[in-house]
């Protein structure tokens, strides 16, 4: 079955919103916000482990790489259906 060019479109432009929706989430809040409030938490309580510290540092420099790798993949998926119809048979 085909799909016609604009939904091909449509579906395009959902994965791409979707993609960067879960890259800002996963990227942002899981590997960004989180261990920067973890690092806070745990340093006003006097509760903050070299543990806890060195995991929340690792986190924080693999948030952009997360972050960037989710929305390439969800970008190439993408791209399948927005070329779709550019390479007809």
């Amino acid at each position: 079955m085909k799909l016609s060019e604009k939904a091909c479109k449509i579906i395009a432009k959902l994965i791409s919103v979707l993609g960067i929706g879960l890259s800002i989430f996963v990227g942002g809040y899981i590997f960004l916000i989180r261990p920067i409030y973890t690092i806070f938490v745990g340093f006003t309580n006097d509760i903050l482990t070299s543990k806890d510290l060195l995991i929340s540092i690792v986190l924080i420099f693999l948030a952009a790489t997360v972050s960037g790798g989710i929305w390439i993949v969800f970008d190439m998926i993408a791209g399948i259906f927005r070329d779709m119809h550019g390479k007809e048979d």
